[in-house]
């Protein structure tokens, strides 16, 4: 049974885990457009494809399926996972397992002006969002939303190019970063995550809520998991109302009232799944039964509270070189 893990970068543990749930003579086939990719050390075949807004993509990626006879496949990177929620029946075809949402689903984790709207509208809170600086301007101006307020690309992930506006000078300055900035409410709050996992139905099948300890640049380096009934509740009542097939990562505040907020999705794995994976909830071996077809619906997966995780810092031999 060999799984493709498209755009796999520095994420090779992910490999390393699936490796311990696949069926003994599998492959594990990592993608990225470098050879100078981390996590090709990790995987049995590593494939350098063309970028993922090209359009050569896709047909090599389809092509790499059919040759390496790929069952499964998942993407750890976020613009890939959006523009391969497209093209979910051209893999089907092929005779590949697409452990990816629909386009529908993709969009609303995509696109952070989306999340507000979609998420709004199904009553789950989101911090209030926009894409208009006049608007924003005009929410400051009448109170509807104070400073400090947050400035981020509409399309971003990993938190890159996100500021936190103080006033007016700098709303404007932030804003007028990139084309694609929003404005966004500031939340004075507790932030948890969530790992979880929609089966293939969009069903769901594992939700783990942790504390983050320690972040740098985005990237989690340390972190708790806890005991949160409800926002279990809240991750699962989102698997099924979005429709998340495959893993997921979720940012959320808890106020001073206890109100649940989501500030973003993330329909991959994330940069805290290993605490989860510690914690014994396993979503790779999920993932592997969800992929050979295996009927199981479990309940609720279950996992330790209190589990703790840090990374660290380790170095690999980079891609032959003929530098002399």
């Amino acid at each position: 049974m060999n799984l493709l893990l498209s755009c796999i970068g520095k994420r090779g543990y992910i490999a390393d885990y699936f490796r311990e749930a696949l069926p003994a003579g599998s492959k594990i086939i990592g993608t990225s457009n470098t050879e100078w990719t981390p996590g090709f050390s990790s995987c049995d075949v590593s494939l350098v494809l063309p970028p993922i807004a090209s359009d050569e993509y896709l047909p090599a990626l389809l092509t790499e399926c059919r040759k390496h006879e790929v069952v499964g496949l998942l993407s750890l990177f976020d613009p890939d996972v959006h523009r391969l929620s497209d093209h979910r029946a051209e893999l089907i075809k092929s005779g590949v397992v697409p452990v990816l949402p629909e386009r529908s689903a993709s969009t609303i984790a995509f696109d952070k002006l989306e999340t507000w709207r979609s998420l709004t509208a199904m009553g789950i809170a989101v911090p209030l969002t926009t894409e208009s600086l006049s608007q924003g301007q005009e929410w400051v101006k009448s109170e509807v939303l104070t400073f400090p307020l947050v400035v981020k690309p509409r399309y971003g992930f990993g938190s890159s190019n996100t500021f936190i506006a103080r006033n007016i000078a700098e709303l404007e300055v932030f804003y007028s970063y990139a084309t694609d900035m929003i404005i966004q409410q500031f939340m004075d709050a507790e932030a948890l995550n969530v790992d979880g996992l929609g089966d293939l139905s969009g069903r769901p099948v594992a939700a783990v809520p942790w504390r983050k300890l320690l972040s740098r640049m985005g990237e989690t380096e340390r972190s708790v998991t806890i005991e949160c009934p409800e926002l279990i509740d809240l991750a699962e009542r989102i698997i099924m109302q979005v429709g998340i097939i495959g893993p997921f990562d979720a940012d959320f505040f808890r106020d001073a009232c206890g109100k649940l907020w989501v500030l973003e999705l993330n329909l991959r794995f994330g940069g805290g799944y290993p605490v989860s994976h510690l914690a014994g909830a396993a979503f790779p071996e999920l993932i592997v039964h969800m992929i050979r077809g295996n009927n199981f619906m479990p309940p609720r997966i279950d996992y330790k509270r209190g589990v703790t995780m840090m990374k660290k810092l380790s170095v690999i031999p980079g891609p032959a070189s003929d530098a002399i």
